[in-house]
């Protein structure tokens, strides 16, 4: 046997045996470290294309940025002509509905001035119209005095009247029948 054979030794065989188990995981760790590589590198060109799509994102957002700016300036422009002219046209009606509102107050204090000169002319008409007929009044009563039939009739009514009052109730319906009948002819 040869000293320097490792393989004729029985420890020999293990260590070949652990040589070749250790060359094939430095084999097995090389090729993981080779794919590990590659995954770097193609993380890399993600991560590039993410950067080139973020610059691309930032200057859209820049774009619009200055795209809104500019419409909410349009817009602001726009909404301030638009108020400043209904804010004149509702200016415009308040003084127009203001001056019709000055006439028409006017036309009231005309007609209110000359309603109040006919309601005094006619309490004037009225009052005189009063006095007139009182006045006939008090003549035509000084001169014709109540005579005594006029007064035997006013008696005999107020006595009719009474005896009307106190009746019955079978008295009041035979008074009605005889009113009700009618006339005999001759």
């Amino acid at each position: 046997m040869n000293k320097d054979d490792l393989t004729a030794h029985p420890q020999g065989e293990f260590f070949n045996t652990q040589a070749e188990r250790l060359q094939a995981d430095l084999q097995n760790f090389t090729r993981q470290v080779a794919s590990c590589d590659k995954l770097i590198r193609m993380a890399n060109i993600s991560l590039n294309q993410i950067d080139d799509r973020i610059a691309a994102a930032v200057q859209v957002e820049a774009r619009a940025a200055a795209i809104v700016e500019a419409s909410a300036s349009e817009a602001a422009r726009a909404a301030t002509e638009a108020a400043t002219k209904a804010v004149a046209a509702s200016v415009a009606q308040l003084t127009a509905v203001t001056r019709q509102a000055e006439h028409v107050c006017s036309d009231l204090e005309r007609a209110h001035g000359r309603a109040a000169l006919w309601n005094a002319g006619y309490i004037a008409c009225a009052l005189a119209a009063c006095l007139l007929t009182g006045y006939v009044t008090y003549r035509i009563g000084k001169s014709a005095a109540i005579t005594p039939d006029i007064e035997h009739a006013v008696e005999v009514a107020e006595q009719h009247e009474t005896l009307l009052r106190k009746a019955t109730d079978k008295e009041k319906k035979q008074i009605a029948d005889i009113i009700a009948r009618k006339p005999k002819s001759k």
